[in-house]
């Protein structure tokens, strides 16, 4: 099962990450978007790629993530880079709300909302890469 909950915490890694990058970067397009109707029309979508697939994903990701982390929580929490990747994800997942909470203000009507949203997209992917690095180089992280 340790196989199989890492294939599946891997991909809804993936489809979390690109969907909350295109919510960012869709907001950011709704506040410099000229024509109201338009901009509207870009939050809803923004908003609507939150609910339901970001927020999905998000939520598979953390489910099989602690699955795994359930099956051998002692070795996890001995092991020097998981604290490195767990602290990286955790500001992933502060990030991907504040995100969130940009494209709903977005889809009401603010067009301040999409302003700091590529900072916050840029954010989340450089912290999301972070992650990565934590777990793919392991061992060469720590003596």
């Amino acid at each position: 099962m340790t196989q199989l909950f890492l294939a599946l915490h891997i991909f809804a890694n993936t489809v979390w990450i690109g969907s909350i990058a295109a919510v960012g970067w869709l907001t950011a397009a709704s506040s410099r978007t000229e024509i109201s109707e338009r901009a509207d029309a870009i939050a809803q979508v923004a908003l609507q790629l939150y609910r339901r697939v970001a927020v999905p994903a998000f939520l598979m990701s953390l489910l099989f993530g602690v699955a795994r982390l359930l099956e051998a929580p002692g070795a996890y929490m001995r092991l020097h880079w998981f604290h490195g990747k767990l602290t990286a994800a955790f500001v992933v997942i502060t990030l991907h709300h504040f995100i969130g909470a940009r494209a709903r203000k977005a889809a009401s009507g603010s067009r301040q909302a999409g302003r700091s949203s590529v900072i916050l997209t840029g954010a989340t992917l450089a912290f999301a890469f972070l992650t990565v690095i934590f777990a793919v180089l392991k061992g060469m992280l720590v003596p």
